[in-house]
């Protein structure tokens, strides 16, 4: 037992003498001990025209120097060689060196050992394709990534950009219409100022008319206004949009964009902005002025008494700032 012990590790300090070129093959085959008769299955790993190297399913207990013969198949050739063993790590891998072989037997085995180099060698380069396509693959993958995410982006700052000018011109459509109602002037006043000075000279020197009350205020005339304003048909369900021209307490008169569909005493709601703040005020259709049926006048019904004195002051400080309008613009021309 010691002498094998000690045989064995002699064989693990001699280092692998290899005279040719082995090749990674994995082949059943069993290795016969010739002194003892006793054959052992193992595994081929790898193979060169001087001998082999092999793993046993038991653990090997030959030792080096001892004479077997290994019998093995690559690329469906059987193989047969006599050889010695040279060493072994003392478990499962053996060396062999191949002794006393036919030169017939040897130029088989080398032309087998082409076609495995050959079969190893194209199945490096498909390895290496793979890796190199997967790599590929994943660097594309990548950038699409990338890409997708700077587009998302992208799309991001624009709808965000879109939203913040939409705003934008919402308030400028608000301011626009407030500053609209107070800048109007009436073409037919304007002309009046300029054929009489001396009348608007007159005016100015006289004291500012007192307010009417709300009830004066409401048996009064309609005043100009120039503001969008929408219809809602209650019965049918729709709507159409165009701007007021005129305005009162009880009614306003509207120019649609679109002709109008129906004929008087057809109920509606109007809404429009005064000043900035929103109105929706019921009413019926009143009358339909013009032929083409664009101009229709609405009185209002129904109204809240809190609505109403909206609309009231509404229009008491739109005829003041017009006044006031006008005496400037009295004196100017009296200058």
């Amino acid at each position: 037992m010691e002498a094998e012990e000690t045989a064995e590790g002699a064989a693990t300090q001699h280092p692998e003498r290899r005279c040719g070129s082995r090749y990674a093959v994995d082949e059943a085959s069993v290795v016969l001990l010739v002194s003892h008769g006793l054959p052992m299955e193992c595994r081929i790993l790898d193979l060169s025209l001087e001998g082999c190297r092999v793993r046993t399913r038991e653990r090997f207990h030959g030792g080096i120097e001892v004479r077997v013969e290994v019998t093995f198949k690559v690329n469906g050739i059987a193989f047969r060689f006599s050889g010695i063993t040279r060493w072994t790590d003392g478990q499962h891998l053996v060396g062999i060196h191949f002794v006393d072989a036919a030169l017939r037997r040897r130029e088989a085995l080398a032309e087998v050992l082409d076609e495995v180099e050959a079969a190893n060698a194209a199945k490096a380069a498909k390895q290496e394709a793979e890796r190199l396509a997967e790599e590929r693959k994943a660097e594309a993958e990548a950038q699409a990534e990338a890409e997708a995410k700077q587009a998302q982006e992208a799309s991001g700052r624009q709808a965000q950009e879109k939203q913040a000018r939409e705003a934008a011109e919402r308030q400028a459509r608000r301011q626009a219409e407030i500053h609209g109602v107070v800048k109007q002037t009436r073409p037919q006043e304007a002309g009046m100022l300029q054929a009489k000075p001396q009348e608007a000279k007159l005016q100015q020197a006289s004291p500012p008319p007192a307010k009417p009350s709300s009830r004066e205020r409401r048996a009064q005339s309609r005043h100009g206004v120039d503001t969008s304003a929408v219809i809602y048909l209650i019965k049918i369900g729709s709507k159409l949009s165009g701007r007021i021209l005129d305005l009162s307490a009880s009614g306003c008169r509207i120019r649609t964009d679109e002709r109008f569909p129906v004929g008087i005493y057809t109920r509606v709601e109007t809404e429009f902005r005064l000043e900035g703040l929103p109105f929706r005020l019921g009413g019926v259709i009143q009358a339909v002025h013009d032929r083409d049926r664009h101009m229709v006048g609405i009185r209002f019904l129904d109204v809240s008494e809190r609505k109403r004195e909206q609309v009231e002051q509404l229009i008491e400080e739109i005829e003041e700032m017009r006044a006031k309008k006008e005496q400037l613009q009295a004196k100017a021309s009296g200058e």
